[in-house]
């Protein structure tokens, strides 16, 4: 019975240790790319166009189907490069989607869409998030 309890404790706090590790987006923070990327390379990371390409991909990449789930036009996507910088405007698609704006490169200014998994893979906080 004393090792029930003590294995059920454990796994609490092994539960609160992992909840608070959760990263959470806010509307206005500014990420930059940190991931090696190129424009001109086929790895590079990229934004798509619309909500609903980014939202099949992760749908794709969640059940390993990409001839249902995934097909998108490359003219509907941006390549990046590394260093450049993107702006959380707002999540869709339950948070696993968020609406960005380009803050530099060709196409800066300009609203486009991230998957929240490629977010916390390839981006890092800007440095003006971190000091405040």
């Amino acid at each position: 019975m004393m090792k029930k309890l003590l294995i059920f404790i454990a796994l609490i706090n092994i539960s609160d240790i992992s909840a608070s590790k959760e990263i959470v987006f806010n509307e206005g923070d500014q990420w930059v790319l940190e991931a090696r990327s190129n424009r001109l390379s086929s790895d590079s990371k990229v934004l798509y166009h619309m909500p609903s390409d980014a939202y099949h991909t992760y749908y794709a990449r969640e059940f390993g189907d990409w001839d249902t789930f995934s097909i998108v036009d490359s003219r509907d996507i941006e390549r990046l490069s590394k260093g450049d910088v993107i702006q959380i405007i707002k999540s869709e698609y339950n948070e696993k989607v968020y609406k960005v704006k380009l803050l530099s490169g060709f196409n800066k200014n300009r609203n486009f869409y991230v998957i929240a998994e490629d977010l916390l893979n390839y981006y890092k906080p800007s440095q003006e998030q971190i000091n405040e």
